[in-house]
This record gives C-alpha cells, sequence and structure tokens, in this order.
C-alpha cells in the first residue's frame, strides 16, 4: 500500500482559497492523479486543501472525507496562543488581538486562530461579518454608564506579491458607520484610538528626507525606494527612534483622511517594523509606532518592549513606551540567541545592502593580499 500526501497549491491564507498560481497547480496536480489508481481520497477542512483536491475529484467523478484532525498545527497553534496569553489570563485582564501580516504563516488561518482565542478566558475580541478581514471590532471604554473612549482594532490584512496590502474601503465605510451611529446616539462623537498593524502612508510626514551619508539615515525601500530619511525631531518624542524605514501599504487607501474627518481620533498606532518606536502628530492625531517585543525575532536591542497608552476623561491621551532595559536590565537567558537576531537583516534590501557590502570588504581585502603578494615576491 502506498500513502501520497499532497500539500496545497500556492496559498491565499486572506481567503482561505489558493491564488492563480495554485489554482494552476491544482489542476497540474489532477494531471498526475487521474493517472493513478487511488483507492480512498481523505482531505483537510481547510479551503486551500478542499480547492487542491476539487479539480482532481471533479475529473474523477470521486469525492473526498474531510477530516477534521487534518487541520495542520491546530493543537500546536492552541498551545502556543495560551502560552503566549496566558500572563495576562493569570491577572484576569480583559484583552483583545489585532492580527498582522505574518499571523496566518504558522499554519492556521487567522480564522481559525480567531476561534481559539474565543476559547481563553478574557479574550473580548469579536468579528465584525460583512467587513474584510478578521477581528475587525469597536470596543467601548466606560466611563460611567457613557462610552468614555472607542477603541478600534482593523485588520491591516497581509502581503501582497509586491508590498503590503491596505485597508480596505469597505472597512473604513465600517469605521465612518460607527463613528456617525455613536454620534447621532450621543449627539456628539466619542473620542477613539486605532489599533492596526501595518502603518498608513501618512507616517512619512514624520520623517525627514536626507542624504543617503547623513548619520542615522534609514533607507527606504518599494514605494520609497533609493531615498533615505531621519526622523523629525521637531515632531515626534524625543526618546523615539527609527533603525528601519516604514513598510507603508502599497495603496493609500485614503483611511487616515477618513479619521481627520471629525477630529474624533485621538491616536493611532501600529507595529510591522520591529526597529521603530516613535510617535508625534499628524493633522490632530497622534500617530505612532511600536517596536518589537519578543526576543525569537529580530528586534532593536534591549530597547524592545511595548506602548502604553492612557486615556483621559477630557478626551486627551498620552503614551509612552515601556523598554525592556528599563524593566528588566541588561540581563539575558539567551545571549547568542539573542546575538543572532540582532545581526539578522530587516528586509530584502537590508540582506542585499549587507551582501554587498560584505563582497567589497572582501573584494578589498582580496586586493590588497594581491598586492602583499606582488610587493614581497619581489
Amino acid at each position: 500500500m502506498r500513502i501520497l500526501i499532497v500539500r496545497h497549491g500556492d496559498p491565499d491564507y486572506e481567503k482561505d482559497s489558493l491564488t492563480p498560481k495554485g489554482f494552476r497547480e491544482a489542476e497540474l496536480l489532477a494531471d498526475r492523479l487521474c493517472k493513478l489508481d487511488v483507492k480512498a481520497f481523505y482531505c483537510s477542512p481547510l479551503g486551500r486543501a478542499q480547492d487542491t483536491a476539487r479539480p482532481t475529484l471533479q475529473r474523477l467523478g470521486r469525492s473526498a472525507e474531510t477530516l477534521d484532525w487534518l487541520q495542520e498545527f491546530r493543537g500546536k497553534v492552541r498551545r502556543g496562543l495560551k502560552e503566549l496569553t496566558a500572563p495576562v489570563v493569570e491577572r484576569h485582564l480583559p484583552f483583545a488581538i489585532c492580527f498582522g501580516n505574518h499571523d496566518r504563516q504558522v499554519g492556521l488561518d487567522n480564522r481559525a486562530q480567531f476561534e481559539i482565542y474565543k476559547e481563553i478566558p478574557g479574550f473580548i475580541g469579536e468579528d465584525t461579518p460583512g467587513v474584510d478581514g478578521v477581528g475587525n471590532c469597536v470596543l467601548e471604554i466606560a466611563d460611567g454608564d457613557r462610552p468614555g473612549y472607542l477603541l478600534y482594532l482593523i485588520d491591516s490584512h497581509s502581503s501582497l506579491k509586491v508590498g503590503y496590502d491596505h485597508v480596505h474601503q469597505n472597512q473604513i465605510d465600517w469605521y465612518r458607520g460607527v463613528r456617525d451611529s455613536y454620534e447621532k446616539q450621543y449627539g456628539h462623537t466619542i473620542p477613539s484610538v486605532v489599533i492596526q498593524h501595518i502603518p498608513v502612508c501618512e507616517v512619512f510626514d514624520l520623517l525627514t528626507q536626507v542624504k543617503k551619508s547623513t548619520k542615522g539615515a534609514v533607507q527606504g525601500f518599494r514605494t520609497h525606494a533609493k531615498e533615505w530619511f531621519v526622523l523629525n525631531r521637531k515632531r515626534v518624542d524625543k526618546e523615539g527612534f527609527m533603525k528601519e524605514s516604514p513598510a507603508d501599504p502599497q495603496e493609500n487607501s485614503g483611511e487616515f483622511d477618513a479619521f481627520c474627518e471629525k477630529g474624533e481620533v485621538k491616536g493611532l498606532y501600529f507595529g510591522h517594523d520591529h526597529n521603530n518606536a516613535f510617535h508625534g502628530d499628524i493633522r490632530g492625531i497622534d500617530v505612532g509606532y511600536t517596536q518589537g517585543a519578543g526576543f525569537h525575532v529580530y528586534g532593536p536591542g534591549l530597547d524592545r518592549g511595548v506602548r502604553t497608552i492612557a486615556l483621559h476623561r477630557d478626551g486627551s491621551l498620552s503614551t509612552q513606551d515601556l523598554r525592556y532595559r528599563d524593566l528588566v536590565g541588561k540581563k539575558l537567558q539567551e545571549p547568542l540567541h539573542f546575538a543572532f537576531f540582532q545581526i539578522m537583516p530587516t528586509n530584502v534590501y537590508d540582506a542585499i545592502s549587507r551582501a554587498v557590502k560584505i563582497f567589497a570588504a572582501l573584494g578589498g581585502i582580496a586586493v590588497v593580499a594581491l598586492l602583499l603578494v606582488l610587493f614581497l615576491g619581489k
């Protein structure tokens, strides 16, 4: 007996389906499998697996038995998420989540992960039907019997073939609808904060474009390739830092313009670029980055940290980032592991730049060595 294990075609994790390339791969797979005498077919319930199997099954006039346990990594992901959230669960703190562009890479799509989060005590996140993405919701922060603040969590989606996706139009329309419904109910807009993973394009308003030779300059990429930037110190907090260029969406969807329409959005915060932590005012909204917190990915050394946001009854807010070196100190449990992630490239452009520098250095050493050999040989 032979058992054939087939992985799904090129996935579209956002839709839990296949990309156009993946559907072509599924047709080619059918060409191969239809030549074999397959006694039984078994399939994962995940959409990308079902779509991969469909051409073969349709050509053969067969069906596959769907087995729930074939969903890859569900048990491991569940254990990981429960371990991740244990500190807040143990302290009986309510929490919600905002998906980023790497979450689906654990083997479960965001929808399946969201269902696992719902099993965890204290999870208060919601998902709005009919709105693109997973986990789009608004949470009320009460002040007595009325909402004192609104907290919007918005799915900024994933990577495109080139660059990053943007918040979609129906998400912007959903935000406007929620905002206006609260205004109608209470006679005024409610102060709000927005959290999402990928930044808005307008974050570059807090930067200054400079020459490559400028101290501390970071190179932009994709939409800002061949440009170099530093923080505009007149516009950002004095403790802020930027060690890599913001990786903004390929297109400006107009999301930030919508947040500025009525002035109720007081803060907009994101992550995405692990080596950045700064905030500053853009058109009346405090816009800011939060650096990476974990030590199993690249990050800003001992300046890894988290951002706290204090909401005040007068509708204002204040924020600061809390850093590992200040909270814990300089002691590390895994110094070699830490060192590895400190030297790894942050993106393709960084990797290419480092490779060029290494080869240039090696070339220089080779030239010097050759000259020495020629000189000493005389």
